[in-house]
């Protein structure tokens, strides 16, 4: 008959040339522990950038920059946020005061509020969402958007000393041809 506690148990001896001595457990992430993200509660409040090598999920409050161009922003039913975003893909909630730049895309899910400009290439606002702001959908930084427009400087033309021919002449010309 076997017992739990021995299933769980390895009997491998270690390899030649390692200690006996038992080691602590390392901890293997599971898939789904590395699609989480990390989380700024309702309680915290930043003010600051923001930067990191992972996913942000906001339910609190930021007032600086959040710079994360490589993963993940969602700003939660809760989160408030005066700040300029930054993220692979952001995804609004609560509210935003601050410019949203999304690589891939932007979302405004129905309950959020945002003032400021959005820029990325797919933008999908649902129905009750409220917005005040541009949209660029382009996919070219702002430098490369529109040129600076230059200014034009009219010319008064002069008076020519000679008047233009006759149209007379010019029908008689067209017509020996």
């Amino acid at each position: 008959m076997w017992k739990k506690e021995d299933e769980s148990t390895p009997t491998a001896s270690p390899p030649s040339g390692a200690s006996s001595a038992p080691r602590p457990k390392s901890v293997q992430p599971s898939s789904s522990a590395t699609s989480e993200a990390a989380t700024i509660g309702r309680s915290i409040t930043i003010r600051g950038d923001v930067t990191g090598d992972e996913d942000l999920f906001i339910q609190g409050r930021i007032e600086g920059t959040v710079d994360l161009k490589q993963h993940n922003v969602t700003v939660g039913p809760e989160g408030r946020v005066k700040a300029n975003l930054k993220g692979r893909m952001v995804t609004i909630e609560g509210e935003v005061d601050g410019d949203v730049r999304g690589q891939e895309q932007v979302a405004l899910r129905s309950a959020s509020k945002v003032t400021g400009d959005i820029v990325a290439p797919r933008v999908v606002l649902e129905d009750g969402a409220t917005f005040l702001g541009s949209i660029d959908m382009s996919g070219k930084p702002p430098s490369e958007q529109r040129p600076e427009p230059k200014p034009v400087v009219a010319e008064v033309p002069k008076k020519d000393p000679m008047p233009p021919p006759s149209t007379q002449a010019n029908k008689t010309s067209t017509a020996k041809v």
